[in-house]
């Protein structure tokens, strides 16, 4: 794995482990965890299942 591809990794798990835990913006009791929103690592609200980050793969080929 190249250096870069290496660091968009772990920005992106640093990305969905701020979010989680934290209160959902559209609804009074949701709280967001980590899932997977259409086949992507995603921060979801586990009461109104609404995405707040979803994170796609790019690749180079």
């Amino acid at each position: 794995m190249a250096k870069s591809e290496s660091s968009q990794s772990g920005g992106t798990q640093q990305l969905l482990a701020i979010l989680t835990g934290q209160s959902c913006p559209d609804c009074p009791n949701g709280e967001l965890e980590r899932a997977r929103y259409k086949d992507k690592q995603a921060v979801v609200c586990d009461c109104c299942g609404t995405p707040r980050a979803q994170v796609w793969s790019v690749s180079l080929e």
